[in-house]
């Protein structure tokens, strides 16, 4: 009988790390999302719409919201491709910006691999 009472605190035990460690990671995970989005930064997941050249910039339609267009500059970083020539439509790209006067300037833009056949 004293080692059945053994082995369940055991088991409470285990089952209390379990349930705190998941707890923590939650807590992390929301932490992350907090460093990306700030008053200065924003982070946008969507697909690319377009592609202009000429201006510079790159339409991107969220996932689950408006189109927002990126001014591209010497600064933007490019990660997945060296330069906006060799984004496409309908290709799947996370986008963090600073929105300004001049538009939304494009901080780092990193084209998603492509899934599927």
């Amino acid at each position: 009988m004293n080692s059945l009472n053994f082995f369940t605190q055991v088991r409470i035990c285990l089952v209390s790390l379990c349930l705190s460690l998941m707890l923590s990671t939650i807590a992390l995970a929301a932490q992350y999302e907090e460093e990306i989005t700030t008053q200065d930064y924003l982070y946008i997941k969507g697909m690319v719409n377009s592609v202009s050249l000429q201006n510079q910039t790159v339409s991107i339609q969220q996932n689950k919201g408006q189109r927002i267009v990126i001014v591209v500059n010497q600064e933007t970083e490019f990660k997945g491709f060296g330069k906006i020539e060799e984004l496409q439509s309908r290709q799947e790209v996370k986008v963090w910006y600073r929105p300004s006067q001049a538009g939304n300037v494009g901080l780092k833009i990193i084209r998603l691999p492509e899934l599927g056949c």
